[in-house]
C-alpha cells in the first residue's frame, strides 16, 4: 500500500516536473493574479464618483451633465439641496444618473430621497400639483422650484389608433439646471408682452422656453395708458395684425430714448402695413420693406420652398452662440429691412441677411411666380436688424431689434431649426434684460434629431445615397467579376 502512494505521488511529480506543466502553472498563476487585481480595481472604482469611474458612450450624452451645467455648478456660492421624490425600487435610470452627476460635480448640491409612501405630506409645503414618481424639487434658502417627472420627457403618439406613446426626449438637465439657477438668482428679469393689436399669442413651446431661461412674462396694455410703466423694462410685440395708434407710437419712442428694450416680430402674413409701428423703427434708422423675400441660392432656403429662407447669421452678441454651435434659424415669409437711412448717433446691426441671390418681391402673397422679375429689389437683404442707441444722460442704452417674420417661432418651423429660431429670440431677450447666466442647456434626443440642411445640399444627399454609392458597388462588383473570369 505505501509503495503504491509513493509510486503515485512520484508520477504526479514527474507530470508536474514537465515543461507544459510548468506553462501551464505560470498561466495559472498569471490568471489568478489579473483576475485579482481586476476585482481589486473594480471595487475600488466604486467608491469613486460616477463622472471618473463611469464614461458615457451615448451619442447624446444623456448620462452626463452639459458644460453649461458645470459652469453653473462651479460658480455656486450657497448650498442646493435636491429632494428626489421616489418609491424605492422605483428610480428611473436617467434621473438616478442625472442626479449623482450633479452630486459628484459640486460639493454644494446634496441629492436627498424622500420616499413618498413613508413621507406623504412632504411635498405640501412645496406645491399642491400631482406628484410623479421621480419627480425633483430643487431647493436653496426660501427659493424653490418643482420638476415633475411628466416635464421631464416630451413624448408622442407613435400609433393613431392606439394609446400607446414613446419618449422623444429628456429634458431632466434642461430644468434641473434652469431651477438651479432660478433658485441662486435674486432679481428675475420681467419680460412684458404687448396686447391690444390681435398679436399672436406665444406658443406653449417658446413660453415653456422662456420660463426655464428664468424670464417671466407679463402683458401690456398701453390703450389707456399716458405712459409705458415706469417698471418695464423689455417689450415684446408679437406679430400684431393691426396698428397700433399715433399716441402709442410716441408713447414707445418715448420709453426707447429712455433707455428703453423693445423686440418685435412682424413680416408678410400681417392685413395691416402698420405705418406706425414701423415710424417707431424708421425713427432709430430701421425702415421696413413691403414684400416677401424670395431666395434662388438653394443653400439659402429649405424644403425645396424659395420663402422659407436660411439666412445667414451676422456676427453679434445675439447669433454668436449659433454660430458656435453651428445652427440655422429658419425665416419663413419675410419682409426686408432698409438699413441705409441710419443716423450717426444710432448703431444698426444687420443680425440675419439673405444671399446675394436673393430678392424682394413686392406683391407679397400676392406673387405669381417665385422667377426673379423686373422691379424685384435685389439682396442680399436684411432680414432682421438690431438698433442701439446712447441715452441722453449716458447712463443707459435703448435697443430696438426688428425679426421681419411673423411666424418664425411657429412650433414647425422652430423644430425644423432644431429650435435654434427660439434661442435666436431668446438670445434677442437676454440680452436686452441684461442677462448674462443664460441657461442655454438643451433636451437630449432619445429617437432621432431634425438635421436643418439647405435645398442643395438635401439634393446633393439624395444623389449621393440613391446612384453614387449604388453605382459605385456595381461598377466594383463588375470589376471583381470580371478579373476573376479572366483568371
Amino acid at each position: 500500500m505505501k509503495e503504491t502512494i509513493k509510486n503515485y505521488i512520484t508520477t504526479i511529480r514527474e507530470q508536474f516536473g514537465t515543461r507544459s506543466s510548468k506553462v501551464g502553472s505560470y498561466s495559472f498563476i498569471l490568471t489568478a493574479v489579473v483576475l485579482a487585481i481586476l476585482i481589486t480595481v473594480n471595487a475600488a472604482l466604486g467608491f469613486l464618483p460616477d463622472s471618473y469611474a463611469q464614461a458615457d458612450l451615448t451619442a447624446n450624452q444623456l448620462y452626463s451633465i452639459s458644460s453649461q451645467s458645470k459652469v453653473m455648478l462651479s460658480s455656486l456660492k450657497d448650498d442646493i439641496t435636491i429632494y428626489w421624490i421616489v418609491t424605492a425600487g422605483q428610480e428611473d435610470e436617467f434621473v438616478e444618473k442625472l442626479l449623482h452627476n450633479y452630486e459628484d460635480y459640486s460639493s454644494k448640491v446634496k441629492v436627498e430621497k424622500k420616499d413618498p409612501d413613508l413621507n406623504p405630506d412632504f411635498t405640501n409645503a412645496y406645491t399642491d400639483e400631482e406628484i410623479y414618481n421621480n419627480s425633483v424639487i430643487v431647493e436653496c434658502g426660501d427659493r424653490y422650484r418643482y420638476i415633475s417627472y411628466e416635464d421631464m420627457y416630451s413624448t408622442s403618439s407613435t400609433d393613431a389608433y392606439s394609446m400607446y406613446t414613446a419618449a422623444d426626449e429628456f429634458s431632466g438637465e434642461k430644468l434641473i439646471t434652469s431651477a438651479v439657477s432660478y433658485c441662486t438668482t435674486e432679481d428675475i428679469p420681467v419680460i412684458h408682452v404687448l396686447e391690444g393689436h390681435g398679436e399672436t399669442a406665444l406658443s406653449d413651446s417658446f413660453a415653456e422656453a422662456v420660463e426655464t431661461d428664468n424670464l417671466e412674462t407679463e402683458t401690456l396694455s398701453l390703450l389707456n395708458g399716458e405712459a409705458v410703466p415706469e417698471e418695464v423694462e423689455c417689450i415684446l410685440i408679437n406679430a400684431p395684425s393691426t396698428d397700433i395708434s399715433e399716441q402709442e407710437k410716441d408713447m414707445l419712442t418715448e420709453f426707447l430714448e429712455g433707455g428703453g428694450r423693445v423686440l418685435i416680430l412682424s413680416g408678410t402674413n400681417t392685413e395691416d402695413e402698420l405705418p406706425n409701428l414701423k415710424a417707431v423703427a424708421e425713427y432709430y434708422g430701421i425702415s421696413v420693406m413691403e414684400g416677401v423675400v424670395v431666395e434662388s441660392d438653394t443653400d439659402h432656403y429649405v424644403f425645396n420652398t424659395p420663402v422659407l429662407l436660411m439666412p445667414d447669421l451676422e456676427s453679434s452678441e445675439i447669433t454668436d452662440p449659433l454660430i458656435d454651435d453651428n445652427y440655422h434659424v429658419i425665416m419663413p415669409v419675410a419682409k426686408a429691412l432698409d438699413l441705409s437711412k441710419t443716423d450717426s448717433n444710432v448703431t444698426v446691426t444687420s443680425l440675419l441677411t439673405s444671399s446675394e441671390g436673393s430678392y424682394l418681391k413686392e406683391d407679397g402673397y400676392n406673387i405669381g411666380t417665385y422667377e426673379k422679375e423686373d422691379g424685384d429689389t435685389e439682396g442680399p437683404l436684411t432680414l432682421a436688424a438690431l438698433a442701439a442707441k446712447e441715452t441722453e444722460d449716458g447712463e443707459g442704452q435703448m435697443q430696438l431689434v426688428w425679426i421681419a417674420s411673423s411666424v418664425m417661432l411657429d412650433d414647425a418651423y422652430n423644430q425644423y431649426s432644431s429650435d435654434a429660431n427660439e434661442d435666436f429670440v431668446l438670445n434677442a431677450l437676454e440680452m436686452m434684460c441684461g442677462k448674462e447666466d443664460s441657461v442655454s442647456v438643451r433636451s437630449k434626443s432619445l429617437t432621432n434629431e431634425y438635421l436643418t440642411v439647405s435645398t442643395s445640399a438635401s439634393s446633393l444627399i439624395k444623389i449621393v445615397t440613391i446612384a453614387v454609392i449604388p453605382a459605385a458597388y456595381l461598377i466594383f462588383g463588375i470589376v471583381v467579376v470580371v478579373r476573376r473570369k479572366r483568371r
